[in-house]
């Protein structure tokens, strides 16, 4: 049989990285940093909606206190399986938006790979995450502690605990940048 010459290329629209063994421990690692998210934001959500239900009055008789936990269940369900689903696609789509305005040396996919082995460091980051979040609730909904005098010192350490893994994605960045240069 003759093959048809007017057929279309046969093309992979698979990307580059899309079965690379990085990629798939990026996904893993990320998808098990959300799992360990996941039980201190249970109990935050908990918490929550205990303190909305014996909140006052006027949310007890308009039956307003269903209404908020209903609709935090439901943004909560949402994020975590947004985060599931489509977490590293987001994140690797702002990696080529910031490698399009910043990048000119190194490849996307050299950014991409620095990409995957900051999120391999996730999981790490999410048990440490995950202490200072349920210290954080703790002592909001437990021990009564006044919200800023919580937040501003678990805040710093949360922002901090952030920071030790998206610097040294950007500063990977930089010097593949600069080391083409």
């Amino acid at each position: 049989m003759i093959p048809n010459p007017y057929a279309s290329p046969k093309s992979d629209s698979t990307d580059v990285h899309a079965s690379s063994p990085s990629r798939r421990l990026a996904q893993r690692c990320l998808r098990l940093a959300l799992l360990i998210l996941l039980a201190p934001a249970i109990y935050n959500f908990i918490c929550f909606s205990y303190f909305i239900a014996r909140g006052p009055d006027e949310l007890r008789i308009q039956n307003g206190h269903a209404w908020i936990t209903w609709a935090n269940g439901c943004g909560f369900c949402l994020t975590a399986v947004a985060i599931w689903s489509l977490g590293l696609p987001l994140l690797e789509l702002l990696t080529v938006v910031i490698h399009r305005i910043f990048g000119r040396a190194a490849s996307v996919d050299a950014w991409k790979e620095a990409l995957y082995q900051a999120l391999s460091r996730a999981p790490l980051f999410s048990v440490l995450g995950a202490v200072l979040w349920t210290l954080w609730v703790a002592a909001i909904y437990q021990l009564g502690v006044g919200f800023y005098a919580v937040s501003v010192p678990i805040g710093v350490a949360a922002h901090l605990l952030a920071a030790g893994l998206y610097v040294p994605l950007f500063l990977r960045w930089y010097t593949l940048e600069h080391s083409k240069a």
